[in-house]
């Protein structure tokens, strides 16, 4: 199947203005004040709502079905279980990490108080939904017309999802690639964005539910830490 102006849109606004966008955004706030974390988390659940709204009209306008009637079977419903689970021990101690490092960015991850837990829940199910929809589903079948390859539009996909989180440092870039691989896979074993959707959203509550934790244990400032200090010039 072709691409119509509507994909074309799609493929042009979240695979090369929204990863420009982080990159630019990610590097100014390295010399800015960060923003209010309330403040930060609610912007965030708009903006996603409305990269959702964005995506599932262009997937009705390119015959891409968004949510089909399918439901995962209860084999794929444990493996996405599990999953989880392997997700969140594997990233649990690199979680602790930066909080005991002091990162700075890590603080706008870090819900401490009843108010912004709520949000960061919101924020969760808001990504769980709309990155699946707009990177796991319309964006992947765009790019598998283009291609014609399943494996080489996942790759894709997830590298511009990767892209997009610049704000999370490098690191962490290439951590989220493998796990956007891994939600794609789930993609292909339930046939539907139903147990990524679930397994995402969860896999973000945990990461905002330990950062906080950890950050109470270890002391972490309750205010933002002050941008970091422009190289000296010799």
């Amino acid at each position: 199947m072709r691409i119509g102006f509507a994909g074309i849109y799609h493929l042009a606004v979240f695979g090369l203005l929204i990863p420009y966008a982080a990159i630019k955004s990610g590097r100014k706030l390295n010399a800015r004040p960060l923003p209010p974390k309330v403040r930060h988390f609610t912007s965030t659940i708009i903006i996603l709502t409305f990269f959702f709204a964005i995506s599932w009209l262009v997937g009705i306008r390119e015959w891409i079905t968004v949510f089909p009637r399918q439901i995962p079977s209860g084999r794929s419903i444990a493996i996405g279980a599990a999953a989880l689970v392997g997700m969140i021990t594997l990233m649990r101690p690199l979680w602790r990490k930066r909080v005991a490092e002091r990162a700075r960015k890590a603080w706008l991850f870090m819900p401490r108080t009843p108010r912004e837990r709520l949000l960061w829940i919101g924020c969760s199910v808001a990504a769980g939904i709309s990155e699946e929809v707009t990177y796991r589903g319309v964006m992947f079948a765009l790019l598998w017309r283009l291609t014609g390859s399943g494996m080489i539009a996942a790759a894709l996909a997830a590298l511009v999802f990767s892209i997009s989180h610049f704000l999370q440092g490098w690191k962490s870039m290439a951590i989220i690639f493998a796990i956007a691989l891994v939600f794609q896979g789930l993609w292909f074993l339930s046939g539907s964005l139903y147990l990524g959707m679930a397994v995402h959203a969860l896999y973000d509550v945990a990461a905002g539910f330990f950062y906080g934790k950890y950050g109470e244990e270890l002391s972490y400032p309750l205010e933002p830490l002050p941008p970091e200090a422009p190289p000296a010039v010799a």
